[in-house]
C-alpha cells in the first residue's frame, strides 16, 4: 500500500465514499463514526459529539438531522503532517439523521 502525503484537501465524492462502509455507533451525546478514509484508505473511528459545553439534553425522544464535518484522523504516518495534526489532512462532510424513537 502507497501511504500519501499529508495534504488538506476535500472533493465532492469524499463523502459517498465515506459513508458507503460505515459503521454508525450512537451515544448519549452524539456519535462514532467507523469507516476508512476515503483518500487515504486507513481505517479510523471519529466521535462526534452534539455537546460542546454542558448543558441540559435536547428532547429526549425527537429526531435530528445535522452535518457533521469529519476529517481524516488515521494514525498512520503521512509524510509532511505538522506535528499537531492527525491524519492525513483529507475532511468532509456527513449528514446524520437521527430517528424518533
Amino acid at each position: 500500500m502507497t501511504v500519501l502525503p499529508y495534504l488538506e484537501v476535500t472533493a465532492a465524492s469524499y463523502a459517498a465514499s465515506y459513508t458507503a462502509g460505515l459503521r454508525v455507533t450512537g451515544t448519549p451525546d452524539g456519535a462514532v463514526l467507523s469507516g476508512a478514509c476515503p483518500r487515504c484508505a486507513c481505517p479510523f473511528d471519529f466521535t462526534y459529539t452534539r455537546r460542546v459545553y454542558r448543558h441540559r439534553p435536547l428532547g429526549g425522544r425527537s429526531g435530528y438531522t445535522v452535518t457533521v464535518p469529519v476529517l481524516c484522523v488515521c494514525e498512520t504516518e503521512h509524510a509532511g503532517r505538522p506535528a499537531d495534526e492527525e491524519g492525513c489532512g483529507a475532511y468532509w462532510n456527513v449528514l446524520l439523521e437521527r430517528a424518533v424513537r
